[in-house]
């Protein structure tokens, strides 16, 4: 089981160059799984956002102990919720949001207080007072929670809320998300804001504060700096198949590829921290293929290039694996990391990709578009320009360069994974708080000292 051994299973994978060295890099989501004292995170979910999910919000939550090792909570306003979540091996908090209720005098008590105080604020845009829109709905609505906060002391390195919106904004679901946040600020415990409910409705007051928030998608990151929600580098666009994961539905293809996207990385010697680009081969298409891997040569990524072969092709004497390596040896060998694959199913191996470049409209390309995966495909003498939101032809092959950096300037491959970009927020919190002044100091900028209660944050 030596060097001889592992070099044999890269061969049968079909890694090209160098043999080992995705099994060699360092993979940012296992060092969760290395620390002694790992991160303590409360992911909440509500009854209203299950319900959207139909139940899959748990599963990123798991995903998320998964990645990292940490110590993953759910924390939720009801017991059947709850319930779902321990059904997958989490451990579930249930914080009961019920209130006392409030008489009609102290109704009528609290909106005076709220006229009075909000007089002078004017929804923008108009000449309508915010208080008169308040006062005949939201505001006394939101009186239905006095007294529900529960007594419970939040301990953790991190909080995880979904952001509120039309359809997910029932009674009980607002009370623990307001609680949560709010006590996540008097202790200086980070938040992070997850959209499940679709941003874009009017109803953007709603929204509560968060050290960094989380979408679905980039007109979603555009919709939450626009609106001057958050700032740019506040939004983080979560990668495709965790996104499923807060949607209402479910898809077979994408199924397949979260219960195996762990299998087909080992297989394939490809860490999470690769820009993978998917090549599915055809035997009648070799010169444009071979222009294609000479130009990404010229891409400056941490690349791998994945040639997707069928098993059960030949062209005369030659196995169509065969045929690639015969084909394209400078070509392969010019790349930092190739794998010809034969194993993984192509539908896993398009999931995977951060990019697809194809010789030939197919089901791989439409089934990308599906999955909202950029596509170029690159045929001699073909289209050229747009086809639908994620599919451009680029009939000359040395134009692809260019095209990848103008769709990464433009944020096209922008998405990221909850346990990477959870790692980076902990890991700028953590430098942050060995920069702190010392007490003096932050009194003496007007700054208010920590407390002592404050032993369980950041």
């Amino acid at each position: 089981m030596g060097k001889k051994h592992h070099r044999q299973q890269a061969k049968e994978a079909g890694v090209v160059r160098p043999h080992s060295q995705a099994a060699r890099e360092r993979d940012p989501e296992a060092e969760g799984r290395q620390d002694p004292h790992p991160r303590r995170v409360l992911f909440a979910v509500g009854d209203a956002d299950f319900g959207y999910t139909e139940g899959k919000i748990w599963r990123l939550a798991h995903r998320l102990k998964e990645h990292t090792g940490w110590q993953v909570r759910g924390i939720t306003n009801e017991q059947e919720v709850g319930q779902a979540g321990e059904r997958l091996g989490l451990e579930v908090q249930h914080v009961a949001i019920d209130s006392p209720g409030v008489s009609m005098a102290e109704r009528l008590q609290a909106t005076d207080t709220m006229i009075r105080d909000t007089a002078d604020v004017l929804i923008p845009g108009t000449t309508l007072p915010l208080w008169k829109v308040l006062a005949m709905d939201d505001f006394l609505s939101s009186l239905q929670l006095f007294g529900a906060q529960p007594s419970v002391r939040l301990e953790a390195d991190l909080i995880i809320v979904p952001l509120m919106g039309v359809d997910n904004n029932t009674r009980g679901t607002a009370g623990l998300y307001t609680w949560l946040v709010s006590q996540a600020r008097r202790q200086h415990i980070p938040t992070v804001a997850l959209e499940v409910s679709p941003l874009g409705n009017k109803n953007t007051l709603c929204h509560l504060p968060a050290t960094h928030y989380v979408v679905k998608s980039e007109w979603s990151r555009n919709f939450l700096v626009r609106e001057e929600l958050a700032l740019s580098h506040q939004v983080s666009v979560l990668r495709w198949e965790e996104a499923y994961l807060l949607w209402s539905g479910q898809d077979e293809f994408t199924e397949a590829y979260l219960e195996k996207e762990a299998r087909a990385r080992e297989i394939l010697q490809i860490g999470p921290d690769r820009f993978v680009v998917l090549i599915p081969h055809h035997v009648a298409f070799l010169w444009e293929v071979r222009q294609i891997l000479a130009v990404l040569a010229q891409v400056p990524e941490r690349l791998s290039v994945i040639v997707r072969v069928d098993p059960h092709t030949a062209r005369r004497q030659y196995p169509e694996r065969e045929l690639v390596l015969q084909t394209y040896d400078r070509e392969l060998r010019a790349l930092p990391h190739v794998v010809i694959d034969e194993r993984v199913g192509v539908g896993l191996l398009l999931q995977l990709a951060d990019l697809i470049i194809a010789p030939l409209a197919s089901t791989v390309t439409e089934r990308a578009g599906l999955c909202r995966k950029p596509t170029i495909i690159c045929q001699a003498m073909g289209e050229e320009g747009w086809q639908g939101e994620c599919l451009y032809w680029e009939p000359e092959p040395t134009n692809i360069p260019g095209l990848i950096q103008a769709w990464r300037d433009r944020g096209l491959f922008r998405r990221i994974r909850l346990a990477e970009l959870l790692s980076s927020l902990l890991a700028n919190n953590r430098s942050a708080a060995r920069h702190q002044p010392p007490a003096a100091d932050l009194a003496a900028q007007g700054l208010p000292p920590r407390t002592a209660g404050e032993h369980c944050t950041l």
